[in-house]
Parts: C-alpha cells; structure tokens; sequence
C-alpha cells in the first residue's frame, strides 16, 4: 500500500511484499488531517515492513524485513536499518546511522549523525505509566560518532557521548563521557 503522495514516485524506489507505508497513527485516525510520509530518494525498503503516518524519511534509505517505525519519527539520509528493528514514536536520528538487526529504539530517543549501533543492542525507556502522569524524563542520546556494541544495554536517559565506543555485552546505567581527540 503507497500514499498518494508517493504513487508518482512509485518507479523510483524498491519496495517488497506485504510492506504498509502511512499507516494512520491513532490520533491520525480520529483527526480531519492526516500528517502522511516523506521518503528521499532510492531508499529499498525489506518485506513485511510498517511505516505509521508522519514520518520523515531522507535519501538513500535502506531497511530489513520486519522493521517498524512509529509515528512522529525523522530519519536522516543514509541510514540502514536491520531487519526486526523497531523505531518508537517520537525518534530523531540523524544521517549515515547503522542499526544492526533486531535493536528497538524507544520513544523520545535521540541519535546523531555517524552512530553504528551493533546487532541485539537494548535500549530501556522510562516505563510509560510515568511519561503518562507527566514525569516525563530525558529520553536516551546518543552523540555524533559513538558506537554502541551488539548485545549492549543502555539504561534510560542515559547519554553517550560523541566518538564514545560502548563494547559488546556491555550494560550503561549512567552517561558516557565523549571521547577527546587529538589535535
């Protein structure tokens, strides 16, 4: 199913089987408006895949089977996205970003430009009875250049900072300092 909005560009970009793009968020539903999707160019798009309605997608977009992204969402131009990700709602990630396969971003994280995140990594989110009583805290970030490796826990509203190597296994309770470079 492509929106209207993406029908003339339809030649432009590969997208596979059973793959639904704007789909109407819930307040979408019980709006007069619908905030659609917004895809760059040449993005390829995996089977199975769901794209909720206002979200902003840029150019040379790559993306697994089985991958969700939620409503209220902007991804940047050359992020790859591995199969059986999940993007929450309310997520900015910022260009030339890998996610490895089955990593769930929560709601109201934030990723820079040039971040690698390694397959399996978690990411804990405030639980959302708190975010619903209005004590909404810091979502996680994590800053320009950092890496995050494959099976790694990061803890809620934790920060890693710029150029920070997270290792494999490893488990984030509080924030990474950046990483210095030599001049």
């Amino acid at each position: 199913m492509i929106p209207d909005t993406l029908q003339n560009n339809r030649a432009l970009f590969r997208i596979m089987k059973s793959t639904f793009i704007g789909l109407p968020s819930p307040q979408a539903i019980r709006s007069e408006q619908f905030p659609g999707v917004l895809i760059g160019s040449d993005p390829e798009i995996g089977d199975h895949c769901l794209i909720f309605g206002n979200v902003f997608i840029g150019d040379r977009f790559r993306c697994g089977d089985h991958v969700l992204i939620r409503h209220n969402t902007s991804i940047g131009d050359g992020v790859t996205l591995g199969k059986r990700s999940c993007i929450d709602t309310d997520v900015v990630i910022g260009s030339h970003v890998t996610v490895g396969e089955a990593v769930w971003i929560p709601r109201a994280t934030s990723v820079d430009s040039n971040v690698v995140i390694g397959e399996g990594a978690r990411f804990l989110a405030e639980p959302f009875v708190t975010v619903r009583k209005g004590r909404t805290g810091r979502g996680i970030i994590l800053e320009s250049g950092c890496t995050i490796g494959k099976n790694a826990v990061i803890g809620p509203g934790v920060c890693v900072g710029a150029g920070a190597h997270v290792d494999d296994g490893a488990i984030v309770t509080g924030d990474v300092r950046p990483v210095k470079r030599a001049e």
